[in-house]
């Protein structure tokens, strides 16, 4: 049986490698075919068992491109989306698709995913209430640690509020006291010992570097949920950049 990861990127290529360290046999496939492993176009792909969706969650085209997938690749057992989405896009493509779709974002810094991958407990959801045990069976065995949340749209709503948008306010707070500790001549790494203990005890003030928020999680994510209360995020990140750069520290 063989396992297709679909969109082989940073989070599919992760995905890929963990799986045939765990001994599965895996086809990746991607539009750019220097990326494809075990395929080619013209390849027949034998005995599919689990689709493993890693394409860029932004893609307006999400829901189509992946449910073409799903018709093209005959006699899959399930698929499973890693990408981060907008809320309810599983259940959008589960709607197109009599085979079972479970979402299963990932978690992780990206400069160590295949370390973080195998620390994490891989959360999975389904619309299925009555998934065939078989089904977790298999998917306990790849991802070795799982929790089951009650629906997708739970877990697509976790990855993008818990994960990296809460990540994005708590650097966002660094940066609003850093711009005070700099207009009013205070040393910020200083004043942030004050926080030290009750950190320690309480684990409720966590120090953050206050640096500009960049890369491809944080800002982007925020345009998969439509709320202008999270839009602040962006605002407070472009207002510290201008302030950094015309007070040159």
């Amino acid at each position: 049986m063989t396992d297709i990861v679909l969109g082989m990127g940073e989070v599919g290529e992760t995905i890929f490698d963990l799986l045939i360290e765990r001994g599965f046999d895996c086809i990746g496939i991607d539009i750019d075919n220097s990326k494809c492993k075990n395929y080619s176009e013209n390849s027949t792909i034998e005995n599919p068992e689990y689709l493993h969706v890693c394409l860029p969650g932004e893609l307006t085209e999400f829901v189509d491109i992946t449910s073409n997938w799903i018709s093209k690749i005959e006699g899959l057992k399930v698929i499973v989306i890693h990408s981060t989405v907008k809320p309810g896009t599983t259940k959008k493509i589960q709607e197109k698709s009599k085979t079972p779709v479970l979402f299963s974002p990932v978690r992780g810094v990206h400069s160590r995913f295949s370390e973080d991958i195998k620390k994490y407990t891989k959360f999975i959801a389904t619309e299925d209430k009555e998934l065939v045990p078989e089904i977790k069976s298999d998917l306990e065995k790849r991802f070795q640690k799982v929790e089951w949340m009650s629906n997708t749209k739970t877990a697509e709503l976790a990855k993008i509020l818990v994960d990296t948008t809460y990540y994005g306010w708590l650097i966002n707070y660094a940066q609003i006291t850093k711009m005070i500790c700099e207009k009013e001549g205070i040393d910020f790494d200083e004043m942030w010992k004050f926080a030290d203990e009750i950190h320690e005890n309480l684990g409720n003030r966590p120090k953050m570097y206050p640096g500009i928020i960049g890369g491809h999680c944080v800002i982007p994510n925020l345009s998969l949920i439509e709320n202008e209360n999270l839009d602040i995020i962006k605002k407070i990140n472009e207002t510290y950049e201008k302030f950094k750069k015309s007070s040159n520290f």
